[in-house]
């Protein structure tokens, strides 16, 4: 096994025409794990499959004596705009298993009619604004300049590391739009006002038309979808 993939019964057959992945696996601070995990607890959300990866770290976690394997989820939202969710407690631990993951990923969103590409993470900083800055990148200098009419944030330099910027690479092969949004975060994990931060910033962007709580709010949400989705 390298890739498996479970399709829910009969979501091989769904279609969001023009969809927005939003990518939402862990890294610094949690902040796009949170952040999908939040986003996925306010909208109605249908489950299309699972993904298991032979890369994913040999570490397992037990909760109440129940063991969680590692895994990937997507997740197709229809209103109020069309929009696929990657959601996972975990990321391959070597590059060839993050290639391999991100391919198939991009496998299917296409097929279920993703057309824009983007992913979320923290910027770890020692010392972070109050505002808790955005940056931002893409393939396409042209969609920088579309996202920074639209929302506040900083065009970033440096790397970007795991599926938040090999997502976006991969997609430009495909011909598909992208944006990498980064969130200062401190060594708090999880990081939640890096993680409203990014909240804000995507529903902003995409006209999600939220109402996002305060901090604490976002943190029950996140445990009570973390339990239901993952326990």
């Amino acid at each position: 096994m390298v890739i498996e993939v479970f399709f829910e019964p009969g979501a091989e057959d769904l279609y969001v025409e023009g969809a927005t992945l939003i990518e939402g696996l862990p890294g610094v601070g949690l902040v796009a794990k949170v952040s999908v995990a939040y986003m996925l607890g306010k909208l109605e959300a249908k489950k299309v499959c699972r993904l298991y990866s032979s890369y994913f770290p040999s570490l397992l976690y037990a909760q109440d004596g129940k063991l969680v394997p590692s895994f990937a989820d997507l997740y197709v939202v229809e209103k109020p705009v069309p929009l696929i969710f990657l959601y996972g407690n975990s990321q391959p631990a070597s590059s060839y298993g993050q290639h391999e993951l991100c391919e198939k990923v991009l496998d299917i969103v296409t097929g279920l009619g993703a057309t824009f590409v983007m992913t979320l993470g923290g910027y770890g900083k020692d010392e972070v604004s109050e505002v808790r800055e955005v940056y931002i990148s893409s393939t396409r200098p042209e969609t920088i300049q579309r996202v920074i009419k639209k929302i506040p944030a900083k065009v970033y330099g440096g790397q970007i590391v795991g599926a938040a910027g090999l997502l976006i690479t991969l997609a430009e092969e495909r011909g598909l739009d992208n944006l990498s949004m980064l969130i200062e975060a401190s060594q708090m994990t999880p990081d939640y006002y890096a993680a409203r931060r990014s909240i804000e910033s995507v529903n902003a962007l995409l006209d999600l038309g939220l109402k996002i709580g305060d901090v604490d709010e976002i943190s029950k949400t996140y445990i009570s979808t973390l339990y239901k989705i993952e326990f």
